[in-house]
């Protein structure tokens, strides 16, 4: 069964490129992931890998629509 049939429109999960720590880290949203049904695991679809050492892949759930724009401003 193709799991990407049943995922909803909206993302469960943003995928984020984060560099640095604390205050000075930067957030780069680099994709979307959505929860498979029995919650175990989770579907990516990824715009953009980065290169190199430096840095980490951070994935967050998703806020409502009104609250992204907080969310977005990590980035």
């Amino acid at each position: 069964m193709n799991r990407n049939q049943n995922k909803p429109n909206r993302p469960s999960h943003g995928i984020y490129h984060v560099t640095g720590d604390g205050d000075k880290a930067r957030w780069t949203k680099i994709g979307a992931a959505w929860s498979h049904d029995d919650n175990d695991g989770l579907s990516l679809s990824v715009d953009y890998l980065p290169t190199g050492t430096h840095g980490r892949l951070v994935i967050r759930k998703a806020k409502p629509k009104a609250d992204n724009q907080a969310q977005d401003g990590e980035d």
